[in-house]
């Protein structure tokens, strides 16, 4: 089981704020269950860019870390890439941006609130570029909430949907936690990250958020969510999930 989204790298962004709180996430991360962590730092473009391989030599450092603590569990490069009309062009480049584990797959984050013009274009383009975006909880946006059509329509475009495992538990609020509880009845949701920024307020909600997950989806949908899917992720496997009705 990967942990698609996380903020586990220290001192990057808003995550984990030193080498300590992230030996605990990764203590946690293992008693959930976990055998491997994608580190999703942010890459906001200009205002927040870290280097591929200042990245690269921070993941392997804590994997050394970790390794050392004797703690059996993987961390893996990757971005939480904020959108940006340029994105990708960025991708093109090759120079900038993470994808996971250094697959077609790459994590993109949309704005909160306000809406997104050509949504459903950017998905498009992204995935002509050789890509397959995944889309980082998609339960939270405002202009997702107000129009639940367009992630359909981004799925059959290829698009993948990561929700955060907690919002099923109200971490986000009401709003958020019926918006997962509709993906899930929906059969929208391929993907489950923590995108914990620390070592306490995921952790310690993720069995309460797996149960009430799998009383909508049941143990086999979760199964092929939280395993199968991710595992395709790591290993860079081409995938297409349920055309959605």
């Amino acid at each position: 089981m990967i942990d698609l989204h996380c903020h586990i790298i220290p001192q990057v962004d808003d995550g984990s704020k030193s080498i300590e709180m992230s030996l605990q996430m990764a203590k946690k991360a293992y008693e959930c269950g976990y055998t491997g962590i994608f580190a999703t730092s942010h890459f906001i473009e200009i205002n927040h860019e870290t280097k591929k391989e200042v990245m690269r030599s921070k993941v392997k450092q804590l994997n050394d870390y970790l390794k050392a603590n004797g703690i059996n569990i993987e961390v893996y490069v990757g971005n939480e890439v904020y959108f940006t009309p340029n994105v990708t062009n960025i991708l093109k480049e090759n120079t900038r941006i993470l994808t996971l584990n250094d697959s077609r797959y790459m994590l993109i984050e949309f704005p909160m609130s306000g809406s997104v013009m050509n949504f459903t274009n950017i998905i498009a383009d992204i995935v002509k570029s050789g890509y397959r975006p995944i889309i980082a909880h998609p339960e939270r946006y405002e202009f997702t909430t107000k129009n639940f059509d367009v992630l359909k329509q981004a799925i059959e475009l290829g698009a993948l949907l990561q929700i955060n495992v907690t919002s099923i538990c109200g971490y986000y609020g009401s709003k958020a936690k019926s918006n997962v509880i509709n993906l899930l009845k929906n059969n929208m949701v391929h993907l489950i990250g923590t995108d914990a920024h620390d070592d306490v307020k995921v952790y310690s909600k993720f069995d309460k958020a797996i149960k009430k997950i799998t009383k909508i989806i049941g143990k086999d949908s979760l199964h092929e969510i939280l395993y199968d899917n991710s595992n395709k992720i790591l290993n860079d496997i081409e995938f297409m999930p349920d055309f959605v009705d």
